[in-house]
């Protein structure tokens, strides 16, 4: 998957091993480990081997809201994040499984109409995700920082000219520097090279309008991309899913009042 951020907590397990990239570290996540990423944390995933399947979750700061109240009293899981990057592997290997559960309980007790059952198994979804999901104000994304004042105006650059033709010969003449330089050192400081994060800015803006209900072909107008079938091919090897199913999918969680979307609130 290429490199990109969430606006929320993802939760996800998968039967491979994964490596998370995040700037210059690499996390191994073992097969059946669940892992969770922190909000608006670029990182990019590669699977051991190929074909791969995931089972994830992506909780928006609705759902840390909705399940605080229940953090009282609730041993919060223990987790592997030595360097504090934004990416957790947690080590009790009961989670993944309990993890793998989740959609059942979202979606089949609700498909028997029985109340109780419904009530029950949102109840326990509660608790195990507030297992996993620290309770965190909502935070405005914000432009990393390395020290480096061209190295940050590099950045920025992308970041407010991403829906703009761009090359890398502009953006090194930009701040002054050679685009063989100016390429190395962005890499070494965040992991990712310009032309990675230009698009990973793209795909950003395009998934969000096109969760708006925004046409794909708009959106890939809108965001940059050369045409339709570029931001289709660019959003599948990101998202994993196609920009038409990305958006229905939206669309049935915005039906939902904020508190209740993800079907936690009972």
């Amino acid at each position: 998957m290429r490199p990109h951020r969430h606006v929320g907590f993802t939760l996800s397990v998968s039967d491979v091993e994964l490596r998370v990239q995040t700037g210059s570290r690499v996390t191994v996540v073992p097969p059946g480990t669940l892992l969770r990423i922190a909000p608006q944390v670029w990182h990019s995933v590669q699977a051991r081997t190929a074909p791969w399947r995931e089972d994830a979750l992506y909780c928006s700061f609705d759902v840390a809201r909705c399940i605080s109240p229940l953090i009282d009293g609730t041993r919060i899981a223990r987790v592997d994040d030595k360097e504090d990057t934004g990416v957790a592997v947690f080590l009790d290997a009961a989670a993944g499984l309990e993890f793998l559960e989740c959609h059942r309980l979202l979606y089949e007790p609700t498909s028997t109409g029985n109340q109780e059952d419904i009530a029950a198994g949102r109840a326990l979804l509660r608790r195990r995700l507030a297992q996993w999901i620290p309770a965190l104000a909502p935070a405005a994304p914000a432009a990393p920082d390395v020290g480096d004042e061209r190295l940050n105006r590099l950045y920025e650059l992308i970041a407010s000219g991403f829906h703009q033709r761009m090359t890398l010969d502009s953006l090194a003449d930009a701040i002054g520097w050679h685009p063989v330089h100016a390429h190395r050192r962005f890499r070494a400081a965040w992991g990712f090279t310009p032309h990675e994060m230009l698009v990973g800015h793209r795909i950003e803006y395009a998934r969000d309008l096109i969760a708006g209900g925004a046409r794909v072909t708009y959106a890939a107008h809108a965001a940059g991309f050369a045409d339709q079938s570029h931001l289709h091919k660019t959003f599948l090897g990101t998202y994993a899913v196609l920009p038409g199913d990305y958006r229905r999918l939206a669309a049935l969680d915005a039906l939902q009042p904020p508190s209740a979307r993800n079907g936690i609130v009972g």
